[in-house]
């Protein structure tokens, strides 16, 4: 009987130990996950802490007596330019399938002269050496909705961002961020991932250009919103492409007009304007953009190396004013209610998209990049000392429970 009792206790205690090592790995397996999901969640409020407030300037339509030309006296040469082309990178976590090389070959070889490898969050310095169009480029962006930006002559990365929802005062945030490192800010693929609203592109100042062309979207009607709103920028169009098999491939690309083969001048003239997209269905253009020139007060001639097979002036609210059919030259008057007129050149195989005329008052006419939303000091620290609170609470619990035991001491 004892021995059989001595056996009982022996495996009584047995069980007992064995529950509690169980008990105590259970707990630390708990502790990582929890902490890890704290940590997670402590960069994120970290990254909403960088948030800037901002009180937005009131939209309205552009106005005036005199109307502004973006292609008046325009360089003599035209260069070709992708900015926007993923290769592999950050161990494959981004999506690209080819090398560096590879890619700056391929977009060579087509004939392009500045090619931009815009990884995300990374700028590739591959063909530094080998152009003097090296333009430096990343896109930017690691949010659930796509929001995303190209840094176009770009110094260094910010991987500042807002990575679940986000307002217009975060997505300013970010622009201004990125302005003060890139000298050309370019809202990426506007329709795509659900990142930008029509409410945002009214809104939204301080960037450059709009990619209006892209691959997975056309974004047409938001860049009118914008328009229509009094938020000028201009267009840029782009592969977007991640795989040289994808066959969107050399489809769509920008026309930048200089007087020199001059990087530097180059990004100066698409900052003014000088420069329109092409969306190609079979990779090649079979029109060319001649020039547009002001006829009198509100009239101006626009002119095509080829004929058009339709021409579309389009203006405010993006509603179609008047279409020309098989011609390679199309006058076009200034209503009293136009506020803008951009043109789309369409023919078999390729769409022209030019910028747009604009009407203004005063000495310059006024582009969204040069517009500035003012900070809201008191709602911007408000909001930063709140999330600041709430991280030194999570941290205090987080030690609390870091150093908390799994049952009481009379259990030991």
């Amino acid at each position: 009987m004892k021995c059989w009792s001595d056996r009982h206790q022996i495996a009584e205690v047995s069980n007992i130990y064995m529950l509690t090592l169980l008990k105590r790995i259970s707990f630390v397996i708990l502790k990582i996950i929890v902490s890890l999901i704290l940590i997670l969640l402590l960069i994120i409020l970290f990254l909403y802490s960088g948030t800037t407030v901002y009180d937005f300037p009131k939209t309205t339509s552009f106005a005036g007596d005199q109307i502004f030309n973006p292609y008046e006296n325009l360089p003599a040469l035209k260069f070709k330019a992708n900015f926007h082309a993923h290769s592999y990178s950050w161990s494959g976590i981004t999506h690209g399938a080819n090398t560096e090389k590879e890619l700056y070959d391929a977009y060579t070889n087509r004939g392009y002269d500045i090619t931009c490898i815009s990884n995300y969050h990374k700028i590739s310095a591959y063909h530094k050496k080998l152009t003097d169009l090296y333009v430096p480029a990343y896109e930017h962006g690691f949010n659930i909705h796509k929001a995303h930006y190209l840094a176009i002559n770009a110094k260094k990365v910010s991987f500042w961002d807002f990575p679940l929802w986000q307002n217009f005062s975060h997505q300013q945030t970010i622009i201004d961020v990125l302005r003060q490192n890139a000298e050309i800010v370019a809202l990426a693929h506007p329709k795509f991932g659900g990142g930008r609203s029509f409410e945002g592109m009214q809104t939204l100042v301080g960037y450059h250009l709009t990619e209006v062309l892209n691959h997975y979207r056309n974004s047409e009607e938001y860049w009118d919103k914008a328009l229509s709103a009094g938020k000028l920028s201009w267009i840029t169009g782009n592969d977007d492409i991640h795989d040289l098999k994808d066959p969107e491939i050399f489809k769509i690309w920008n026309i930048i007009y200089s007087d020199v083969a001059q990087r530097d001048t180059l990004m100066s003239n698409i900052k003014r304007g000088k420069n329109y997209a092409v969306e190609s269905f079979e990779g090649l253009s079979d029109n060319s953009f001649i020039s547009c020139i002001k006829q009198d007060d509100s009239s101006f001639l626009f002119t095509f190396e080829n004929v058009v097979d339709t021409l579309v002036f389009i203006g405010q609210n993006g509603i179609v004013r008047q279409k020309i059919i098989a011609k390679n030259k199309a006058n076009y008057s200034f209503r009293p209610d136009d506020t803008y007129i951009r043109v789309v050149a369409k023919n078999k195989n390729s769409n022209m998209y030019l910028n747009p005329l604009v009407k203004y008052s005063g000495s310059n006419i006024l582009h969204v990049s040069n517009i500035k939303a003012n900070e809201k000091v008191l709602y911007t620290w408000l909001l930063r000392l709140s999330l600041f609170a709430v991280m030194m609470v999570l941290l205090y619990w987080w030690k609390r429970f870091l150093l908390s035991r799994p049952f009481d001491k009379k259990h030991t």
